[in-house]
């Protein structure tokens, strides 16, 4: 029996492709809380203030706040981290029981274009339900790569 865990194996290659996606986009998201950070002048740290606002005590404190834009962010990148590592894991898990590819590959393609459609709406504000769909699309995603794994062994 060979290992699953080949990059000959389309199923492992495509959660190496797509896991790796995921990962990427979810580092990505600090540096877009850095942008928007300096863009609208609101720091968590005083050394950050004084960095960007100059010496004017006066522009650091008033740097020092929060900021919605920079805020919603940060939520966003908080729920990818809550979600992509399990992904990946459960990824990694249910690729072991050597899964049909396609049905693989279908699993990793809705899950990060949920996660990308789940940050693109979060950051703009986009109404309810849209980014509750999003949310739902790459749990739901993780649950059944989850379920199909438990369902392998027993």
């Amino acid at each position: 029996m060979s290992s699953p865990f080949t990059l000959q194996n389309k199923a492992f290659s495509g959660l190496v492709f797509y896991g790796s996606l995921a990962l990427v986009k979810t580092a990505v998201m600090s540096e877009w809380t850095g942008y928007f950070r300096v863009k609208n002048r609101a720091f968590a740290n005083l050394e950050d203030a004084k960095m960007f606002a100059g010496k004017d005590k006066d522009k650091q404190k008033e740097s020092l706040r929060k900021d919605d834009q920079v805020e919603r962010v940060r939520r966003a990148h908080l729920n990818d981290l809550e979600n992509v590592v399990p992904f990946v894991l459960s990824g990694l898990l249910y690729v072991g029981t050597d899964p049909d590819p396609t049905t693989a590959l279908w699993h990793f393609r809705v899950f990060l274009a949920a996660r990308v459609l789940h940050s693109l709406v979060y950051v703009n504000g986009v109404r309810q339900p849209s980014r509750m769909l999003t949310f739902w699309a790459g749990l739901f995603t993780t649950l059944s790569m989850a379920y199909r794994t438990i369902r392998a062994v027993c």
